[in-house]
């Protein structure tokens, strides 16, 4: 892909990849082989980027419009989870590019989207050639998994005392 104008600062500000400069020679050329490797896809109001349940091995970077972030409840209805502009340097799909497994939610286009995509084989190939990249981005990966892996063993804690409460009597 043709690199667009600011789109370096821009991939600079996305959370995986700001341990890279764009002001820093090294870091600027890294970001340049990454960014050759994105292609560009267009996504239509009420348009489903990612379908949860699907298999994915593609990361998505939101260079513009807005989207919202879908789960499922066990009964199959939809909630949103929260609303994304690509104002806030918005990516989802990350976890892919290490693992292609099943997508943990859905994400709609609320309104046209334009959105970088890297594929899970673009990202070993650059992976291959910029270890230094691969490293920083899986790094960066590896601790939003923790975080949310952190959050998630909370959720079940205050949810086990919430019904221990409950069964006990205790309001």
């Amino acid at each position: 892909m043709q690199i667009e104008s600011n789109q370096l600062e821009k991939l600079s500000k996305i959370e995986i990849f700001s341990d890279l400069n764009p002001s820093n020679s090294e870091d600027r050329l890294i970001l340049e082989k990454m960014a050759e490797l994105l292609s560009v896809k267009m996504f239509k109001k009420g348009e489903t980027i990612i379908r949860e349940g699907d298999m994915g091995d593609t990361l998505y970077i939101l260079a513009s419009g807005a989207v919202q972030v879908l789960r499922n409840t066990l009964g199959d209805e939809k909630y949103a989870v929260v609303n994304l502009s690509a104002a806030q340097n918005v990516f989802f799909g990350e976890v892919a590019l290490i693992d292609s497994d099943k997508r943990s939610a859905s994400v709609v286009a609320l309104e046209d989207c334009k959105t970088w995509v890297l594929t899970g084989n673009n990202y070993e190939k650059i992976c291959e050639k910029e270890p230094r990249f691969g490293y920083l981005v899986t790094l960066r990966i590896a601790r939003r998994i923790a975080a949310t892996l952190r959050k998630t063993n909370n959720d079940i804690i205050t949810l086990y005392e919430a019904l221990l409460d409950e069964v006990e009597g205790k309001k």
